[in-house]
């Protein structure tokens, strides 16, 4: 496969709208950090009814496609978004030898 991610996308602040990253994998993890010097702007999943800060240095796992999720507003100050992920299609493409499985 050549590495963990096929993408990387960069945000200035984050998406504010609820939503599934459709594209993702089911079974994989993104991975979603940032840089910058903000308040707010953390990573809420209301299906959960939880907000996680994700502060410089560290690195948040999520199933992307599995949990609706949104950023809170960024209150102050800078942030870029970070997000390693793997598009379905493409992992499906490069890996045929994968099991689909049924969920």
């Amino acid at each position: 496969m050549g590495g963990p991610f096929f993408a990387v996308a960069a945000k200035e602040a984050g998406s504010g709208i609820i939503h599934l990253d459709w594209n993702d994998d089911k079974v994989i993890y993104a991975f979603v950090f940032a840089v910058g010097d903000w308040e707010g702007g953390e990573f809420c999943v209301p299906q959960l009814g939880i907000k996680i800060p994700v502060r410089p240095g560290q690195v948040l796992a999520v199933l992307a496609r599995v949990l609706a999720h949104f950023s809170a507003p960024v209150t102050s100050g800078r942030r870029v978004v970070f997000t390693c992920f793997t598009d379905r299609l493409l992992f499906r493409h490069g890996c045929p030898e994968v099991v689909e499985f049924s969920y």
